[in-house]
């Protein structure tokens, strides 16, 4: 019943067993013949189950896809215990930044000018940062207060690679184990994957935004942020 393993998904299918074995599910791995590529230095499972900010943590290295789920996961209390829910829902906008660089070296490819041209002013340090990348507060040169949301780079390659990992293990587990035929995971993960590839095109956010706003126009006390059309692409969403 053993997994027929892709070579290019290797260190991925790797990065799945290690994360079940520490965190009590080594009967899966095992049953899916996995053991080999669960090795560490400890690969024993441990007697107690790491911290729920480990797994928080976990997720984090393993990359924009892991920490997605986790982000999930977290609204999930029929799947995880409440410690491990909350302590994953810090993911949802403390995620490690990315260097300033390569902030404006994306905002200049995408918007076709430097940052220092397009705005009167531009914080390096970024209000939140989540799995898609982090928020900075900023002035248009007209004097208006903004957010600007720039996605991670390469997190579109990165996401579609994992993908193809994550659902080679999912269909096998719906078919031969019993976690799987319970919980669905391949369809679970198509789900996940569809919402995804709309978060990863802030356009799609943009107009979203728009949309809302004019249902909500009518409550005065309500704001819906505006997006800056001209200062929004598929990879950078700025907005009031």
């Amino acid at each position: 019943m053993a997994l027929s393993l892709r070579p290019q998904n290797v260190g991925r299918y790797r990065d799945v067993a290690r994360l079940l074995v520490k965190y009590g599910r080594s009967d899966l791995v095992r049953q899916v013949e996995l053991d080999d590529l669960a090795v560490t230095e400890d690969a024993t499972e441990p007697a107690v189950p790491p911290e729920a900010d480990e797994l928080a943590a976990d997720l984090e290295r393993l990359g924009p896809t892991y920490i997605k789920m986790g982000q999930l996961l977290s609204t999930r209390a029929d799947l995880i215990p409440p410690s491990y829910a909350k302590a994953l829902s810090r993911l949802q906008d403390s995620v490690e930044p990315f260097g300033f660089d390569d902030v404006e070296r994306i905002v200049s490819e995408q918007l076709g000018f430097r940052i220092a041209k397009g705005f009167a002013s531009f914080e390096s340090t970024p209000l939140a940062s989540a799995s898609l990348g982090p928020v900075h507060r900023a002035r248009m040169r007209d004097g208006r207060e903004v957010v600007v949301k720039v996605q991670r780079p390469g997190i579109r390659e990165c996401i579609a690679a994992d993908m193809v990992g994550l659902a080679e293990l999912a269909e096998f587990a719906d078919n031969h184990l019993e976690a799987g035929r319970r919980y669905g995971f391949a369809e679970l993960l198509r789900q996940f994957r569809r919402s995804l590839g709309g978060e990863l095109d802030y356009r799609r956010e943009a107009a979203n935004l728009v949309t809302l706003g004019r249902i909500l126009r009518p409550y005065d006390r309500l704001l819906v942020p505006e997006p800056i059309a001209d200062y929004t692409t598929a990879s950078v969403l700025t907005m009031q």
